[in-house]
């Protein structure tokens, strides 16, 4: 009752629409999500990945839980040490992890790596007894901790779920429930970005008059980020046969520089604008780091550290269609817990044509 005035009643189909329609609403992407010790993210594809990332210390063991959108899509778990190689148990809480599941993961040996892996049901058992563990320990021989901090494991494969529109359901990994698996929502269609048509690069002479022309003319919009006493360099390239791109390395400090970017006319006296990109995602900046061109593709790419180790940051790229630069693109880590830049999650993946 609202006012004195009865409310109307919902019929019992409309309470079971409205329930599925809040339960197909699934948190946008792509996504990035920093949980206690873990980071989620998910890319535009809703392909997920939960990796351990203790926020404060080192560990040389890294465990990576990934599961692709879609019904029929199965769970993965990657435990990868780098240390000593060798066959070595798995505790959970200093509990022993059962000799099948020990059995059933895929063991890879490098020289100085070990990575055991699983998938489908082998996923979902040993998920079963990691996420509401406290600590999951590789018993190595030497005298460094290999560690995993599984706190926030749960929340972070619950949002996992939501992502991809998973509550509630038979293969669920925190939160399983009645829902039939095929009530999953289908992965996102892969995004097609237009061809790259070719362009003849630019003659030496040509390269040089409009590089040393934009740099003349633009020094006065980033001279102030010029502290490190160097020469700024610029580079000219062929985007088509009315314009060029030029890049500026206006200066540089221990492992990052930075760049400003021109899009030039090729004729004097080469009027120039800076230049337009496809935004990345959650409001990335991108081009900075390390930034180049390939005249021979149309790509335009960088890859920008967070730190020297290059454990976190961003990098992303973009295809140049003769017209626009369309993202094809995009990964990032902020968290600096000892990732390479190859376990830097993926935010955004396009299909070539």
């Amino acid at each position: 009752m609202k006012n004195g005035v009865p409310m109307p009643r919902l019929s019992p189909l409309i309470l079971i629409l409205l329930g599925s329609a809040a339960q197909a609403a699934q948190e946008p992407v792509p996504l990035y999500r920093e949980i206690k010790d873990w980071v989620v993210a998910c890319d535009n594809l809703r392909s997920c990945q939960a990796i351990s990332a203790a926020a404060f210390g080192f560990s040389p063991l890294r465990l990576v839980v990934s599961r692709d959108a879609g019904p029929k899509a199965q769970p993965r778990v990657r435990l990868t040490y780098a240390g000593q190689a060798g066959h070595f148990p798995l505790s959970t809480d200093d509990r022993p992890l059962p000799d099948a599941l020990m059995d059933a993961l895929q063991r890879e040996a490098g020289e100085d790596t070990v990575t055991l892996s699983g998938e489908g049901d082998t996923a979902r058992a040993l998920l079963a007894e990691w996420r509401n563990g406290e600590t999951l320990r590789l018993d190595v021989t030497t005298g460094e901790e290999a560690e995993v901090s599984l706190a926030g494991l749960s929340a972070a494969l619950l949002l996992m779920d939501s992502v991809q529109g998973r509550l509630d359901t038979r293969g669920a990994l925190y939160r399983p429930g009645e829902r039939d698996d095929r009530e999953v929502p289908e992965a996102p269609p892969l995004p097609l970005l237009r061809p790259f048509p070719g362009v003849v690069p630019l003659a030496d002479d040509e390269r040089q008059r409009i590089a040393q022309a934009v740099l003349a003319s633009t020094r006065s919009e980033w001279q102030e980020a010029d502290t490190d006493g160097r020469e700024p360099e610029a580079q000219a390239h062929a985007l088509n046969t009315r314009e060029a791109l030029v890049l500026i390395q206006t200066s540089c400090a221990a492992y990052n520089c930075n760049f400003a970017l021109y899009r030039v006319a090729r004729e004097a006296p080469y009027p120039q604008q800076p230049l337009r990109i496809e935004p990345l995602p959650l409001g990335g900046e991108g081009l900075g780091g390390w930034v180049e061109y390939d005249e021979g593709t149309g790509e335009l790419g960088y890859f920008m550290k967070g730190r020297g180790l290059g454990d976190c940051g961003d990098a992303g790229s973009w295809l140049f269609d003769g017209e626009r630069f369309q993202l094809q693109s995009a990964q990032m880590m902020q968290r600096c817990a000892g990732s390479t830049p190859d376990d830097w999650p993926e935010l955004w993946r396009t299909a070539r044509p």
